[in-house]
């Protein structure tokens, strides 16, 4: 169990480290991403694939935030929700490139035998389950792509 809470063990350890640190924003965006967690399983017991789910919802609803201050010309509230985005970043796998992505595809759709779009489903579950958080627009593109 431990091996697959380990996101959530880590959010714990430098959660306890911002307290001791007094790090006010990094403490404030630890217990928002913690709280989540725990939103959806009271123990944080969840696979380290679903609490990526859940801290990727949550950067796109900060990426949204900065978005809609910056129309309505709050440059300040944005840059402080650009600075726990960046917080939040670190806990989230690299992001792959478009390239590094359709590769991925195409390996995919090799080692499922899928051979129609009748089979993406498939193919982007199996995706989705070796990168999770991986961008599923630019996933369904390809798929949609290679399997014409």
């Amino acid at each position: 169990m431990a091996e697959e809470n380990k996101s959530f063990n880590r959010i714990n350890d430098d959660l306890k480290t911002a307290m001791k640190a007094k790090n006010e924003l990094r403490l404030s965006v630890l217990r928002m991403i913690k709280s989540k967690i725990l939103y959806v399983n009271a123990r944080g017991d969840l696979p380290d694939a679903e609490i990526i789910k859940i801290i990727n919802k949550y950067s796109k609803e900060l990426k949204e935030s900065i978005e809609e201050f910056n129309k309505v010309g709050r440059g300040q509230d944005a840059a402080t929700v650009e600075k726990e985005l960046a917080i939040v970043s670190e806990y989230l796998p690299k992001e792959l490139s478009p390239e590094e992505i359709k590769a991925l595809v195409q390996q995919t759709i090799q080692e499922t035998g899928a051979s129609s779009i009748k089979e993406m489903g498939n193919v982007m579950k199996a995706v989705i389950a070796k990168q999770p958080g991986i961008d599923g627009k630019l996933v369904n593109q390809f798929v949609r792509e290679l399997l014409k």
